[in-house]
């Protein structure tokens, strides 16, 4: 019995000391515009309350208005970059505050923003707005956990390093 409890109690400070890692999939948008870029995400909590994300973003369209916008982005249709992201986890209001710290961006799609979320209190659903960009409306992002996309992660962040 002693050893039960002794593997559980290591077991748990193993647990609690460690980051829980989450991985998400969704989009970011900007209201009444065609902006719209997919993600593959993944974030990172800390048992103290500090936050990481990594951001696999794929861009799929902008705003046709634009025509700065459109000349930076023709023919990059589908192509993806990672940003790296810090900041802190509320626990107590399933609040995530992060914020961009480095791109890699080989086609320079990405821009750097903060990120101001809310966990749904099962901690499946992922939505918040970012910061505005160039005196726009800001951005607004949704993404659903999904338990099974650690490989697909892994690889597509794998093919960007390697680009």
């Amino acid at each position: 019995m002693k050893k039960i409890i002794s593997a559980a109690v290591i077991f748990f400070l193993m647990h609690s000391c460690f980051a829980q890692s989450t991985y998400y999939k969704g989009e970011w948008s900007v209201k009444n515009k065609k902006d719209l870029f997919t993600c593959l995400a993944k974030i990172d909590v800390q048992s103290d309350g500090t936050a990481t994300g990594e951001f696999i973003w794929t861009y799929i369209s902008i705003d046709s208005n634009n025509a700065e916008l459109v000349e930076m982005y023709k023919g990059k249709k589908n192509y993806f970059g990672i940003e790296y992201t810090a900041g802190t986890f509320n626990a107590g209001s399933n609040d995530i505050y992060l914020e961009t710290k480095t791109l890699s961006d080989p086609w320079k799609i990405l821009g750097t923003t903060k990120y101001y979320f809310k966990l749904s209190a099962d901690k499946q659903i992922l939505y918040g707005t970012t910061t505005d960009l160039n005196d726009e409306a800001p951005g607004l992002v949704y993404a659903a956990e999904v338990k099974s996309a650690a490989k697909e992660f892994n690889d597509l962040k794998s093919k960007i390093k390697s680009d």
